[in-house]
């Protein structure tokens, strides 16, 4: 009996990091050509500027089926408490449809003074604050780009800004991942649970 609870609370735990696992990583891999072709044809509906459906095809066609990670940098309008709520109301709409594809905010921070060093960017300066959100894949993105380029909620964003710069980035080093974290959570849980059956 005390091996069959075991085994049982080891298999829970590896069902539920599984479970995690598919929903976190996802499974479909790099973005074919067509499918390429396919979004950008969709993104051109949507009037995306030259600029951005040419970075976006480089983008995607230089997929390499990883996670990634978008960086931004945001300088809200006076007044900013007003601006914030604008922010919020996209941020809120936004973040819903990253969830059920495994993204997330993996950094949020708030300035805390001009910029200390500049090259060549001095306009650019009195920053609110900075994020990085993770995304699943470049699929994922593209489904989330599609529902918020031309939307009511990305409206208010661009309303709430004075600039911004948004750009994307794959890790040579990641501390923390939840990958990892959910891992060994779960394997703490388990031990516990084993210990308990044991005593």
């Amino acid at each position: 009996m005390y091996i069959l609870t075991a085994m049982a609370i080891w298999i829970s735990a590896i069902v539920v990091y599984g479970v995690f696992w598919l929903w976190y990583c996802g499974f479909k891999g790099k973005l074919s050509g067509a499918e390429v072709e396919t979004y950008m044809v969709r993104f051109e509906s949507v009037g995306v500027s030259a600029d951005a459906l040419a970075n976006l095809r480089h983008f995607m066609e230089k997929d390499d089926g990883r996670e990634w990670f978008m960086v931004n940098v945001l300088q809200l309008k006076t007044p900013k408490r007003d601006s914030a709520k604008l922010l919020q109301t996209y941020t809120k709409k936004f973040m819903a449809g990253m969830i059920k594809r495994g993204g997330h905010f993996f950094f949020i921070a708030i300035a805390a003074a001009k910029n200390i060093e500049n090259l060549n960017c001095e306009h650019s300066d009195n920053w609110t604050s900075a994020g990085i959100v993770r995304y699943r894949s470049r699929r994922d993105c593209a489904e989330i780009l599609m529902n918020t380029f031309g939307s009511d909620h990305h409206a208010d964003k661009l309303a709430s800004l004075v600039k911004t710069f948004a750009f994307p980035a794959t890790t040579s080093l990641l501390m923390g991942s939840p990958r990892v974290l959910v891992a060994m959570g779960l394997a703490l849980l388990a031990a516990l649970a084993h210990i308990g059956v044991l005593s």
